[in-house]
């Protein structure tokens, strides 16, 4: 079981410049543009097309940059979801 003080010691990771390397820094802008593709779909039923081309990007990258940390379900889920991106943009321009 986790700890409350095991949650706080890894947020806390997240405000040292250490831990802002390319690999996590890609993943943070990658679950970034899913969060905001997903909350206003959800909340409000609104898509905005356009941001699946930063979504496209960001999983594309991400899949190449989760190489590096080997994590298959990371790698799994981008290509996933690079897939969803690139029929939702091809559903808006077809």
């Amino acid at each position: 079981m986790i700890k409350p003080n095991e949650i706080v010691a890894v947020t806390k990771q997240l405000f040292g410049r250490e831990y802002w390397n390319k690999t996590n820094i890609i993943e943070f802008w990658a679950f970034s543009t899913k969060l905001i593709i997903i909350f206003p779909g959800l909340l409000f039923g609104v898509q905005f097309w356009w941001l699946y081309i930063f979504a496209l990007a960001s999983s594309l990258t991400l899949v190449l940059t989760s190489t590096i940390k080997t994590l298959p379900t990371i790698i799994y889920f981008n290509v996933g979801w690079s897939i969803l991106a690139t029929a939702a943009l091809l559903k808006h321009f077809l």
